[in-house]
């Protein structure tokens, strides 16, 4: 090849590269939009999922705040109970101490509140206060057959019995003679007295024949049998 010749050929190959490096420059670019858009879609369908998420997480957070509320509001309930137990004691207390403070319906009433609540300290110590200040009050014999129940549930038989013969002494016609009977027996049982138990359960189903203390009666007999 000539010397004329040769400048010419580097300049032409030259000239073929450098067109051809434009081509793969486009090319790219071609590409490198398309992996833009392709990105900015993802980008897009993160954001709606992200969106979603944050969604679904308040609604989480709102229940959770609910649920929260609802325990608080309970136990403000149970507060509220123990509160009102609390005070029912506080007046039976000052009642005890003090001497008599409350009217006898009054007394009467938190003590029975207290029996209904399983309290039995408190009944106690309220049903003793009413018969102590009303001892023939309209409540006596009410007072008295709870009195009885309450000690024989704390297990303290012998002041069961003796509550419950203080019932029948003092009242002997009363409406409560039968449950009377039937405390007193159960309370003497743990104290050895087998064969007065025995006989004042079948005095109850003689003298109270066809009634729920008469069957309650004849089934304690077949225990003690």
């Amino acid at each position: 090849m000539s010397n004329i010749k040769k400048p010419i050929f580097i300049f032409m190959l030259l000239g073929s590269l450098f067109l051809q490096g434009c081509f793969v420059t486009q090319s790219d670019i071609g590409v490198l939009k398309t992996q833009i858009a392709a990105l900015n879609k993802t980008l897009q369908d993160v954001q709606r999922t992200q969106s979603s998420v944050d969604q679904q997480m308040s609604d989480v957070t709102i229940q959770l705040t609910q649920s929260v509320d609802n325990i608080q509001n309970f136990d403000y309930k149970l507060d509220s109970i123990s509160a009102k137990l609390d005070n029912i004691s506080a007046k039976l207390e000052n009642g005890k101490n003090a001497g008599y403070q409350m009217p006898p319906s009054e007394v009467y009433s938190q003590a029975k509140a207290q029996f209904d609540a399983k309290q039995f300290d408190g009944a106690i110590s309220g049903f003793n206060l009413y018969i102590k200040t009303a001892p023939d009050g309209q409540n006596a014999e009410d007072a008295y057959l709870y009195l009885a129940a309450a000690y024989e549930n704390k297990k303290e038989y012998q002041k069961a019995a003796v509550a419950a013969a203080n019932l029948l002494e003092k009242y002997p016609k009363s409406r409560h003679t039968a449950n009377a009977r039937i405390i007193y027996a159960r309370s003497i049982l743990p104290l050895g007295k087998k064969d007065e138990a025995i006989n004042y359960l079948k005095s109850v189903m003689q003298d109270f024949k066809n009634t729920p203390e008469a069957a309650e009666a004849a089934k304690l007999l077949e225990g003690i049998n």
